[in-house]
């Protein structure tokens, strides 16, 4: 187990997310409020890959973003066949919008196991 001051910024950057997510009415709310389509969702998906690629960089002895990209790649050439041969149509819009969701259940199905791990490994 690593001292409080190593620990505690840890635990705050793991559960940002998880706040922010308590909060995403609200601030999808204020995003409305000027005209500006984007989602809560839509903004944890970058934290959450660079805060694997630090909890992979120093407590995991693999790199997760590999593994995570190669998930995400293939299962976004596999949307887009879909669409395109058994659809007949590929509409980038609803695919990339289709794609994103499907990233952002990947990213945070990751994110959760590897803070189980850290659990796990004694780390928090």
């Amino acid at each position: 187990m690593g001292s409080l001051t190593n620990v505690l910024p840890l635990i705050g950057f793991y559960l940002a997310p998880f706040i922010i997510f308590v909060f995403s009415k609200w601030i999808n709310k204020q995003f409305k409020s000027i005209q500006l389509s984007i989602k809560v969702v839509d903004l944890i998906i970058p934290y959450m890959i660079l805060l694997l690629f630090i909890i992979s960089q120093l407590y995991l002895a693999i790199n997760l973003l590999p593994y995570l990209f190669i998930i995400i790649s293939v299962l976004g050439i596999l949307l887009a066949s879909y669409y395109t041969f058994y659809r007949q149509e590929l509409n980038l819009y609803l695919f990339f919008r289709m794609w994103w969701r499907i990233v952002f259940i990947i990213c945070l199905i990751t994110y959760v196991g590897a803070g189980i791990w850290l659990i796990y490994q004694g780390v928090i």
